[in-house]
């Protein structure tokens, strides 16, 4: 295997959804636990993007 962008294009995606979860769930509509879990759920993602990328070699 000697191209990865299938898993860069993943990570990137995840990365980016967190990214737009952040964004919608930090409106003055949405309660301050919605805005924890959603910082919560980007770190966990980029923790997991940086493992993966430590595993595969990048």
């Amino acid at each position: 295997m000697t191209k990865h962008a299938f898993l860069e294009g993943m990570g990137l995606g995840v990365v980016a959804g967190a990214a737009i979860g952040i964004a919608v769930a930090s409106r003055s509509g949405y309660g301050h636990d919605m805005r924890r879990m959603a910082r919560k759920a980007a770190r966990r993602m980029d923790r997991m993007k940086d493992q993966l990328e430590d595993r595969m070699g990048f």
